[in-house]
């Protein structure tokens, strides 16, 4: 008896069916379980799943650690002073403009709110009525004595400067105050304690009361006529709140100890101008708006003190961080005035920490006693009645702390500069150069050190600064080796920097071997956020060379972001044009007859003066290769020769490949596809990227040995395999065919990798750019390609034979213990010529025979020399932890050149790959058999999709009896004039015909575009009858984005397997419903169709009219699974 609907309908979508007996093995044979990789890369798979898993809140990247520096800000300020004195501080205009101008001016954030009042009680009341509203409070001195104690029995912790306007008001008002216009004034370090945004705690708020007016933290200032004396005081009680928090991430400090409030009301701006305006200088160098980020929190602070011990207190506390003490000669020391006070400062600093550069400034003369004692301890002295003074100090630190350029010198006692450099760009190039003689005299001078220090590049710093030289740098043969040190200093500030590059917007500061480089603001699309996704992950993981023999290797990009084609529509207001465009023809007249920013075409000019080498003009539009919507295929990539002599020439060519991506956004397949996912046409917006082509130059033609796609997952395994264990398809040359759906690829499962499908390396032609093409108004990005013989596969290689290798950055392990990681604690790998490395790979040194380069075969290369099957399973298994879904690798192999070299396996591009549908319900469908051709017109072994396919009445088919190989262009005509018909009037159809959708080659299926079978929701290509095999669809993109909208698909090879069915005999027996032209027939039906798939076992089953799916499939399957299970229990 048969069982109930429901029951059955209960039993195929409660559980996974069990397979019929007939079909056990596939069942069996379908696994779940990834590919087991080789240990070093199942444990990087491990390191980089834990790190992802990690919750936000557990990590702590370097923008979150300077974000949370500079935390305690002076944000509103009470200003206490008469309408009348307000003139001497504002002149023209009101303070707190003042203030901002003085801000912007520096490249500061927000400045303080200022709010003024013109009386003691007004001032009184605002503190009263708004209790913590005030950070700070300035006044006139001579509002002094009524006001500071009110203040203080309202809040003990408030700052408060006194500003007097003449050095007779600062002395006869301030008691704190002698004659000499010097103050003793201890500024209180239980506030750098506070925790509070600019309150101290309890605790300190009672020993504040319990202190005396000349204890608290009240500052006496004398007023000079320059108003950035109140930046200089804002930043001062800023700097002094948040030096404890900032340097412990590594911030520097600058010591001023000065009891003169004459003085240090004088230094003070200037001091500050220097320090801020450094940090306005780094902010144009830096090359990314994080990077900007970290400097301007990290800028170095300003510690003032007037007292011996308060100076001593504050050294020992931050001594690791100062990076440079200005000190008066005379100050108090033990509550007495003590004009040696300095020099003992000064001593004792130089014997702690003998690098720290001082400066002793006193009014004696320059030839006195004082400034020799000075010179003794190795400071510098400058006299205060000196009519240059400020220009002294500001000398100081330009040069002895490092604020200016570093100057480079021959060596100790050489007064002739070798040249000076003022960014690290600049440095890294000038570095290079260098004598020997002069890296060894930096390197002892902790130099380097100094300077990155003072630019905020703490890790550097600190990892240059440990370095012994020349103790870390000797060879076996006790040399000093100061190129070693050049050639790692290199390394270091290279892998740094690198780590820094992924968001680059200043590409004025960036470097031609930077890996990823960005001008402009806004989006880097989607290619571009799975390219940053690459480098980020190689980078950080280390992964580039974690197979012995083979590289990984993101290639170097320049993208220009959204903002460039933001301005560029703006520029030439091409929106309004380009979307009201008849056709594509006049949207690519529209653009190339536009015209690029200026500045943009500077820096295009910037990066072709060092790139000579073929480029790939590749599109990365907001919506391209997002989740479930890849858009690929839709928009326009060129491949430029780049060869021309005139770099003029080949920056209009590369202006031109710009202009026509960014036009491609608007042609009609790409408008018609916005349109079919629910996105504006007018929303799109499009980045550039700028790619070295992978490949090299054989007699004019350039191509790389190989390159494909690798997907996750196998929607085509060969029996036996596994769909999870993803697939690769593979060309000769550079990729095009592949993503271009040309049958000249080999397919391979990456669990199977010993058998391929697809045809022979003799039938796989190669395809390459013709490096004497040039591109034009009337080229296409097709232009450029070439088809070459496979006899010019580029198999040419020095095999890999067995010996041990010594790695190249083991080569100076032993003479440098302590340099084999670098600031990150990541391995270094050392350029080459670092210590002896070339000798460790002297191929004849080892094994006493010369290697000798071999031409190999396809199968010979993927079997035994490349490990390509790891490498990619392992690329793809990092993806879908990084992407959090299945995802596809575009890739090029290049072959080794040499003997010590390894393949480079460069990956282009990574995407998600659309996973297969699923609503609640159609993940629980699952069955295992097939009906005969008595109840389905359709069923299949190798369907995609999940779920029922609902509301299709209407099939487009093409009979194999009148499919004709000649005419496939003429029904790929009709096809789409049935499809536009039927999107007209919103009906869902079945499509349905022998050989490949698709197809490139018009013998061997129908060569439809994407727009002309939009509007179908399921789609078959069944087995093609003639003398040559034709093997079913395999093109990358066009399928990955048939998928995408939920659009199913089944391949029903009625030649090679006897479970598939494809009955066009009962379509012929329907009545036609249009007359759809000689080759192309279309039915309709009085009730939908049952389309109906399993996503897991990959049965797919169009069931005939009358022919219900739970009758004829879901109980059948029911009754096979009990009868396996029973058998399988007796047993």
């Amino acid at each position: 008896p048969m069982l109930s609907a429901g029951r059955t309908r209960a039993r195929a979508w409660g559980r996974p069916a069990l397979a019929a007996p007939a079909a056990g093995a596939a069942r069996r044979a379908l696994c779940t379980s990834p590919l087991r990789l080789e240990p070093a890369l199942e444990s990087a798979i491990s390191r980089f799943r834990s790190a992802t898993l990690k919750s936000g809140s557990d990590r702590s990247t370097i923008v979150d650690e300077f974000t949370r520096m500079q935390s305690r800000r002076v944000k509103k300020v009470l200003l206490l002073c008469s309408d009348y004195d307000s003139y001497t501080f504002e002149e023209e205009g009101l303070l707190s403009e003042v203030i901002f101008q003085e801000y912007a001016h520096l490249n500061l954030r927000t400045p303080p709110m200022i709010e003024r009042v013109g009386s003691t009680e007004k001032a009184i009341s605002r503190l009263r009525e708004s209790p913590g509203s005030y950070d700070m409070v300035i006044t006139l001195m001579r509002n002094a004595n009524s006001f500071v104690s009110a203040a203080h029995n309202l809040d003990q912790s408030l700052p408060i400067a006194l500003i007097a306007l003449s050095p007779t008001e600062l002395t006869s008002l301030d008691p704190r105050v002698d004659q000499n216009q010097r103050v003793n004034v201890n500024k209180r370090l239980m506030w750098e304690a506070d925790k509070g945004p600019l309150r101290a705690d309890e605790a300190a708020a009672r020993e504040t009361a319990k202190s005396s007016l000349a204890d608290a933290w009240i500052w006496p200032f004398l007023w000079h006529g320059n108003t950035s004396l109140f930046t200089g005081i804002f930043k001062l009680v800023e700097d002094r709140l948040n030096a404890k928090a900032d340097s412990e991430v590594g911030v520097q400090l600058i010591l001023l100890v000065e009891d003169s409030v004459k003085f240090y009301s004088s230094y003070l701006p200037m001091i500050y101008g220097e320090v801020l305006s450094l940090s306005h200088s780094i902010a144009k160098e830096t090359m990314s708006a994080k990077e900007r980020l970290m400097r301007m929190h990290s800028r170095p602070k300003v510690l003032l003190c007037t007292n011996y011990e308060e100076a001593v207190d504050i050294f020992s506390r931050y001594s690791d961080n100062i990076i440079g003490v200005i000190t008066d000669a005379g100050f108090p020391k033990e509550g007495v005035h003590d004009d040696q006070a300095g020099i003992s400062l000064a001593a004792r600093i130089r014997h702690e920490k003998p690098d720290v550069p001082l400066l002793l400034q006193s009014a004696q003369p320059s030839e006195s006693d004082l400034a020799k004692q000075a010179e003794k301890l190795g400071a510098r002295f400058v006299s205060k009645n000196d009519p240059s003074l400020l220009a002294r100090l500001r000398e100081f630190m330009l040069d002895d702390m490092s604020f200016g350029p570093l100057t480079f010198r021959r060596g100790a006692g050489a007064n002739e500069p070798l040249g000076s450099v003022a960014t690290v760009t600049q440095l890294m190039h000038t570095w290079e150069r260098l004598p020997l003689s002069s890296i060894a005299y930096h390197a002892r001078n902790c130099d380097l050190s100094r300077w990155f220090n003072a630019r905020a590049e703490f890790a550097l710093a600190k990892r240059f600064k440990a370095s012994n030289f020349p103790e870390d740098f000797i060879d076996a043969q006790g040399r000093e080796r100061p190129d070693w040190l050049r050639n790692w200093i290199l390394s270091e500030v290279r892998a740094h920097r690198n780590k820094l590059a992924s968001g680059v917007e200043n590409f004025e500061n960036g470097e031609a071997d930077m890996p990823f480089m960005r001008l402009g603001s806004g989006s880097l699309g989607g290619k571009g956020r799975g390219f940053r996704f690459l480098n980020t992950v190689i980078e950080s993981q280390s992964l580039a060379n974690i197979m012995p023999d083979l590289t990984l290797v993101v290639p170097h990009c320049f993208v220009l972001a959204t903002g460039v084609f933001d301005r560029f529509m703006e520029k030439n207001a091409l929106l309004l044009p380009a979307l009201s465009a008849k056709d594509d023809a006049e949207v690519v007249q529209l653009f190339a007859e536009a015209e690029m920013p200026a500045d943009v075409v500077l820096a295009l000019e910037r990066y072709l003066s060092s790139m000579t080498k073929p480029l790939a003009v590749r599109s990365s539009s907001l919506f391209e290769d997002a989740f479930l919507r890849p858009f690929a295929g839709v928009y326009d990539t060129y491949m430029l020769p780049n060869t021309a002599t005139k770099v003029s020439t080949r920056l209009d060519e590369l202006c031109w490949a710009i202009k026509m991506v960014y036009a491609s956004t608007y042609k009609q397949e790409a408008r018609r596809y916005s349109d079919a996912t629910g996105n504006r046409a007018e929303e799109e917006k499009m980045a550039v990227i700028l790619q070295e082509l992978v490949g090299n130059d054989h007699q004019g033609y350039f191509y790389p040995a190989l390159a494909g796609v690798a997907n996750s997952i196998d929607y085509y395994p060969a029996e036996g395999a596994d769909p999870s264990h993803g697939c690769v398809q593979i060309a000769l040359g550079l990729g095009n065919t592949v993503v271009d759906g040309v049958p000249a690829v080999q397919h391979i499962n990456l669990g199977k990798p010993n058998k391929p499908a697809g045809p022979s390396e003799s039938m796989m032609p190669v395809s390459a750019l013709d490096l004497h093409a040039r591109a034009g108004y009337d080229a296409t990005p097709a232009d450029a390609f070439v088809t070459l013989p496979a006899s010019a596969a580029p198999f040419l290689t020095f095999p890999r034979v067995a010996k041990v290798e010594i790695a190249p950055e083991a080569a100076g392990a032993r003479a440098l213990p302590g340099l084999t990681s670098d600031v990150h604690g990541e391995k270094v790998v050392f350029h080459k010529g670092y210590g002896e490395a070339a000798a460790a790979f002297d191929d004849k040194a080892h094994t006493g025979v010369v290697a000798q380069a071999r031409r190999l075969s396809l199968k010979e290369l993927l079997a035994s020399e490349v490990p390509l099957a790891q490498a990619l399973s392992f690329l793809l298994r990092l993806g879908t932890i990084g992407l959090g879904c299945p995802v596809e690798v575009e890739f090029a192999l290049k072959l080794r050149n040499s003997p010590t070299a390894k393949h480079e396996l460069h990956v282009l591009q990574i995407r998600p790959q659309s996973e297969i549908t699923a609503s609640a319900s159609a993940r629980a469908l699952r069955f295992n058999y097939l009906p005969s051709e008595l109840n389905a017109v359709v069923a299949s072994t190798r369907a995609l999709g999940h779920g029922s396919f609902e509301g299709i009445r209407d099939v487009v088919y093409v009979s194999p009896d009148r499919f004709n190989v000649s005419k496939t262009r003429e029904v790929a005509r009709q096809i789409a004039a049935l499809n536009a018909q039927l999107k007209a009037e919103g009906r869902k159809f079945l499509l349905m015909a022998p050989g490949r959708w698709g197809s490139a080659d018009a013998s061997r299926g129908i060569p439809v575009d994407w727009h002309s079978i939009d509007g179908s929701a399921f789609i078959v290509e069944t087995s093609l009858k003639g003398p040559e095999f034709v093997p079913l669809s395999q093109g990358s993109h066009f399928f990955q984005n048939i998928i995408s909208f939920g659009i199913g698909y089944a391949t029903a090879d009625t030649t090679n397997n006897r479970d598939d069915v494809a009955d066009y005999a009962y379509w012929d027996s329907l009545p036609a419903a249009t007359d759809a032209g000689p080759m192309v027939r279309h039915v309709r039906l009085d009730q939908p169709l049952e389309v109906v798939v399993d996503g897991v076992s990959r049965r797919g089953v169009v069931m005939k009219q009358g022919k219900p799916f739970d009758v004829y499939v879901g109980q059948v399957d029911a009754f096979m699974a009990l009868a396996e299970g029973e058998y399988g229990n007796n047993a």
